[in-house]
Order: C-alpha cells, then sequence, then structure tokens
C-alpha cells in the first residue's frame, strides 16, 4: 500500500488536551495510555488539515462551510467541492483519506553544552522504522554500556558526558546517528541528536513538558477571579511528531493532492491559538511500499 510520511516539527508549545484531571495539573495534554509519550491524535490532525483544505484550496468560507456535498456553495468550483468530500467525508460517507496518530520522534531537552538536544530511544525509533520502513541504524551495544548515543561531539563535555536538565550520562559518540537524521530532511540540526534509554526517554517526556500557570481577572477588581487559577500542561516547542497518510482506495492522485497541499506549510493544531500555541511545520517524505 502506498503511503505518505509527514512530520510535524513544533514551532511553538502544543496544547492538544485530554481534559480535566484530579492531578495538579488541571489541562494535561494527551498521551498513549500504554507509553505515556505525548501524542497527536488523528482526529486532530485530519480536522486541521481538513479546514484549511476547503477554505484554502476550495474556497469555503467559514461561515459557509458545507457539511456534504449537496450544500456545497454556488460560488465555488463544484469539481473541487465534490473532490473534497471525497478526500476528506462527511456525515454519511468515510473519505479517501487515512490519517494516523501523530507519534513522537525527537524531544527537545535542555542540555549544559548546546542550549539543547533532541531526545529518542531504541522503542521510538524501531517503531519508527516498523511504520515507515526507514531505518534509523545506531550504535546499540554502546547504548546498554553508556547512558547516552550522541549524533556528534557538539553538546558533550570533555568528550565523555552528556548533561541534560539534572541528569548525566557517559555518551557514545556515533556519526551514523546524524547521517540517518540527515537523510530525514527534517529542519532541525542533526548534530544535536542523542539516544538514551527507553526508561530515560520515557522520564523526560513526562516530567519535562512545560507546565503554565493560567488566570483570568477580574476586570472591576484589577484582581484574579476567585477559583480562576489552573495549570495548563503544554508540549515544548522544537519537538518532531510524525505520522501515516494513505488513500483507503490506493488512488496516488488523492494522496498526492493532500501531500502537496501539506507539505512545507504552517498549520495550527491543538488549542489557545490566540496565544501562539500549536504552530507546527509539517513536511512530508515518499514512504516505502508495502
Amino acid at each position: 500500500m502506498s503511503k505518505k510520511i509527514a512530520f510535524y516539527h513544533c514551532h511553538t508549545p502544543l496544547h492538544i488536551g485530554s481534559g480535566t484531571t484530579l492531578d495538579i495539573i488541571d489541562l494535561p495534554v494527551q498521551r498513549e495510555s500504554h507509553t505515556d509519550f505525548p501524542v497527536m491524535p488523528s482526529s486532530s490532525i485530519k480536522g486541521v488539515i481538513r479546514a484549511e483544505y476547503g477554505l484554502k484550496e476550495v474556497n469555503f468560507s467559514p461561515e459557509n462551510f458545507p457539511e456534504k456535498p449537496e450544500a456545497c456553495p454556488e460560488n465555488v468550483n463544484q469539481e473541487k467541492c465534490k473532490e473534497f468530500f471525497n478526500l476528506f467525508g462527511h456525515g454519511e460517507h468515510e473519505g479517501d483519506i487515512i490519517f494516523t496518530d501523530g507519534k513522537i520522534l525527537l524531544f527537545p531537552v535542555k542540555s549544559v553544552k548546546g542550549v539543547f538536544v533532541w531526545i529518542t530511544s531504541p522503542f521510538v525509533i524501531d517503531r519508527f522504522k516498523r511504520d515507515t520502513g526507514i531505518d534509523i541504524p545506531f550504535n546499540r551495544e554502546a547504548l546498554k554500556n553508556k547512558g547516552a548515543v550522541v549524533s556528534s561531539e557538539e553538546p558533550v563535555i570533555s568528550n565523555k558526558y552528556l548533561v541534560l536538565e539534572e541528569l548525566s550520562f557517559e555518551a557514545e559518540i556515533d556519526n551514523s546517528l546524524k547521517n540517518s537524521f540527515d537523510m530525514l530532511e527534517l529542519d532541525i540540526d542533526p548534530k544535536r541528536i542523542a539516544v538514551l534509554s527507553d526508561d530515560s526517554f520515557r522520564y523526560f517526556v513526562k516530567n519535562h513538558t512545560e507546565v503554565n500557570a493560567r488566570t483570568r481577572i477580574d476586570q472591576a477588581k484589577g484582581t484574579v477571579k476567585e477559583g480562576a487559577l489552573w495549570y495548563e500542561e503544554l508540549v515544548p516547542a522544537e519537538t518532531v511528531f510524525y505520522n501515516l497518510i494513505f488513500s483507503r482506495t490506493e488512488n496516488k492522485e488523492n494522496i498526492n493532492n493532500v501531500a502537496d497541499f501539506i507539505n512545507n506549510k504552517i498549520f495550527q493544531f491543538g488549542g489557545d491559538e490566540t496565544l501562539g500555541r500549536g504552530f507546527t511545520k509539517v513536511s512530508v517524505l515518499e514512504g516505502k511500499n508495502e
């Protein structure tokens, strides 16, 4: 089956919420239940792309966005309108294009040297290979013996240690890691990538997201309204997710139209748009056929 691989590089912090909780964080981000890794739900990805495609490719207006092909406005190209519903579906019929959840590939962590590095893990890399057919080789034996495998010496202190937040890892430099990420054509610095153990990766993605305090001001008193203080979790800027895009009917023209539309463009995902959250660059690679 032909497919496209899409990468989602967060240019600003991202909040795709999972509702309220009884935890100290009132509004956490959505996470995979089995890994606790942050995730971009396919429904959010499809919803944003569907809306943008309708507005920009078909010239729907926000005030007159049809819910089914029979309601196509007279002032738009009728063929493009039908094509839109064929691609994305409507309430009575599923669309041709399939979007999977956005899974995490790289997570930024503050580094004592080099400002920050992107971290990943063997599980994340193995899952990426299973999903995409693209292998990212690295020195697995060195990871077992040391704490980290790093793509270059740039973030490493004294050619030996990688210091991330409050933790220090003995590091092995493996240039093949840099070469692998170069091939993905991501807008990142491939010299600042580190593979950590799965447990260390989960620790960072669980405990080193951003948590912001939010308030609502009583305009009459100029003070915080009673009960209007809450804490919101954000996936940090520079995080990279990926997902797969399929055509249900294996129609290459359909999948190419969507891929061309989203490639190298900025989309806004999740909440808090007026606060500048969720602005994300999308880039597309050709997936290996199965």
